[in-house]
C-alpha cells in the first residue's frame, strides 16, 4: 500500500499532537503535583525548624512564656491540624533492666488535639518534626498540616491539563488537515534539511523554485542556516575566550578564598560563617620590624617581605594549611579548616619548623651580604574558631575567637627563632615533637598560660633552648 506525502504529514502531525497531549495530560500534571508536594513538605519542615529554634531559645533562657510565643507562630495557619511540644526522657524499662527513651506530649495546640508521638505523613496530613536539645530538656516540635490545599490544587491541575490537552488536540488536528492539503515536496525537503541542521550539519541548503510563501520560507531557511553557521563560529571563539577568562577568575578567587567557600559564594552569592570545633592557628612576625623599616629602602623592604611570605605560602600549601592574611610583617594561617582533619596541630608545627629553618638560612645569607637580618617569632594555639567572609566588597576570609587571640599572645610571648605553643596545642603534638616547658607565663589580657618551645620532631636531636 502506497502512502502519500500528505498522509505521512497527516500521520506525523497527529503523532506529535497525541504525544504532546499525553505529556500535558499525564506527565506534566505528575511533575507539578510532585513539585507542589515537595514544596509543601519543605514549607512545613521550615515552620517546624523555626518553632523548634524559638522553643529551644525560650527554654534555655527559662522563658516559658517564650515557649508559648514560639508555638503561636503557626497557630494562625488555616491548614494547621496541631502543633505539639514533645519531651524525650530516659526511663527504666518495665523490667528495670535497662534504660529506654520515652517521648511524651508536653504541650499541644489545640488543647483537644490527640497527638500520636509516632505519627507519620499520609494522604490526609503532613507531619514534620524538628528536634532540639537544651540543658533542661530534650524534645522536638511536631507539626501536623492538612493536605486539603494540595488535594484541591491537584484537582485543579488535572482539570487545567485536560482542557489544555483538548485545545491542543483540536488545534493540532486543524493544522494537520491544512498541512496535508497544502504542503508538498519542498516542505519535505525543508524538513529533511532542518533535521540535518538540528544534528549540527550547517552546510545544508534548500533548493526552492517556487515564488510563493514556501519559496520565501526556503530562502529564509538558507539565510538562517548561514547566520547560524557564522554565529556558531563566533560562539565557539567567544566560548574559548570566556573559558580562559573564567579560569583566570577562578584562580584569582582561589587565591583569596578557600575552595569550599569560593564554590559556595559562586553558587549562592554569599557564604555562611561556620563554627570549627578544633583548629590550630599560627601567628608569625619579625622582631624589631619597625626599626628595620627605618633602615631599608621601601622597594627593598617590600622585596624582602615578598621573598619571605612567598616561601611561607609554599610551605603552608605543602601541608594543606589555609593562609588567612598578612598585616604588615605579621603572617597568619590556620590548619583544620575549611576541611576538617585530625592532623591540623601536627601539620602546623611541621610548617612552623620549616618556616623557622628557612628564616635561619635567610638570616645567614643577609648577614653574609652585610644586610640587616629578619628574626622571626612564631606562636601557635589550638581551639575553636568561627570562620567566614566579612563585607560586600574586596572579600576577606577571616577567623575569629579566643583561640586566635591566644595564638597572637603566643607569638608576642615567643623569642626570635623560637616556636612558642600553648598547652592546648602541646596536648595534640606531645607524642610527635620534643618540646621544652617554659612554665606558666602571663599573657596580656588573658592571664597565665602553659607555654612550650618546640625543638624538633621526636627521633631527632633536641635543640638547646
Amino acid at each position: 500500500m502506497r502512502i502519500t506525502v500528505k498522509t505521512k504529514i497527516w500521520m506525523t502531525v497527529l503523532s506529535v499532537v497525541l504525544m504532546f497531549a499525553f505529556f500535558v495530560l499525564f506527565y506534566f500534571p505528575s511533575l507539578q503535583e510532585q513539585y507542589l508536594l515537595k514544596n509543601y513538605n519543605k514549607e512545613v519542615q521550615n515552620m517546624a525548624n523555626t518553632v523548634a529554634l524559638g522553643v529551644k531559645i525560650a527554654i534555655t533562657e527559662e522563658n516559658f512564656e517564650g515557649v508559648k510565643t514560639a508555638m503561636d507562630f503557626v497557630k494562625e495557619d488555616p491548614h494547621l491540624r496541631y502543633v505539639s511540644l514533645l519531651q524525650t526522657d530516659t526511663i527504666w524499662d518495665d523490667a528495670h533492666n535497662k534504660y529506654k527513651l520515652e517521648t511524651t506530649v508536653f504541650k499541644a495546640y489545640p488543647d483537644s488535639a490527640k497527638v500520636d508521638v509516632n505519627a507519620k505523613s499520609n494522604d490526609s496530613i503532613i507531619v514534620k518534626t524538628s528536634a532540639f536539645k537544651t540543658p533542661t530538656m530534650n524534645g522536638e516540635i511536631m507539626l501536623g498540616f492538612t493536605t486539603e490545599e494540595i488535594i484541591a490544587s491537584k484537582k485543579q491541575i488535572r482539570i487545567t491539563s485536560l482542557v489544555v490537552s483538548a485545545v491542543v488536540f483540536v488545534i493540532g488536528i486543524l493544522i494537520g488537515f491544512w498541512l496535508a492539503r497544502n504542503i508538498s515536496v519542498p516542505v519535505l525537503a525543508l524538513r529533511d534539511a532542518a533535521n540535518r541542521v538540528g544534528e549540527g550539519d550547517l552546510t545544508q541548503r534548500v533548493i526552492s523554485r517556487s515564488r510563493d510563501e514556501i519559496g520565501e520560507l526556503g530562502i529564509a531557511f538558507n539565510k538562517m542556516v548561514l547566520d547560524l553557521s557564522k554565529a556558531r563560529s563566533e560562539i565557539e571563539e567567544r566560548t574559548v575566550e570566556l573559558m580562559a577568562q573564567k579560569k583566570k577568575t577562578d584562580e584569582l578567587l582561589l587565591n583569596i578564598l578557600p575552595a569550599e567557600t569560593a564554590d559556595e559564594l559562586k553558587a549562592t552569592g554569599f557564604a555562611k560563617a561556620k563554627n570549627h570545633e578544633w583548629v590550630t592557628v599560627l601567628f608569625a612576625d619579625f622582631k624589631g620590624f619597625t626599626e628595620i623599616t627605618e633602615r631599608l629602602q621601601p622597594a627593598q623592604l617590600v622585596a624582602d617581605l615578598n621573598h619571605c611570605f612567598s616561601a611561607f605560602d609554599m610551605i603552608t600549601e605543602k601541608y594543606g594549611i589555609e593562609k588567612i592574611k598578612t598585616i604588615g610583617d605579621a603572617y597568619m594561617c590556620v590548619g583544620g579548616l575549611p576541611v576538617k582533619n585530625d592532623t591540623h596541630a601536627i601539620d602546623i608545627v611541621k610548617a612552623a619548623l620549616e618556616i623557622r629553618d628557612f628564616m635561619d638560612e635567610y638570616k645567614t645569607e643577609k648577614v653574609a651580604r652585610g644586610e640587616t637580618p629578619f628574626e622571626i617569632r612564631i606562636g601557635i594555639n589550638t581551639g575553636p574558631v568561627v570562620a567566614g567572609i566579612v563585607g560586600i566588597k574586596k572579600f576577606a576570609y577571616d577567623i575569629w575567637g579566643n583561640t586566635v587571640n591566644i595564638a597572637s599572645r603566643m607569638e608576642s610571648s615567643s623569642e626570635p627563632g623560637k616556636i612558642n605553643i600553648s598547652g592546648s596545642t602541646w596536648s595534640f603534638i606531645k607524642n610527635h615533637f620534643n618540646c621544652t616547658w617554659r612554665g606558666k607565663i602571663k599573657a596580656k589580657g588573658i592571664g597565665e598560660i602553659d607555654m612550650y618551645f618546640v625543638n624538633e620532631p621526636v627521633g631527632k636531636e633536641t635543640l638547646a633552648v
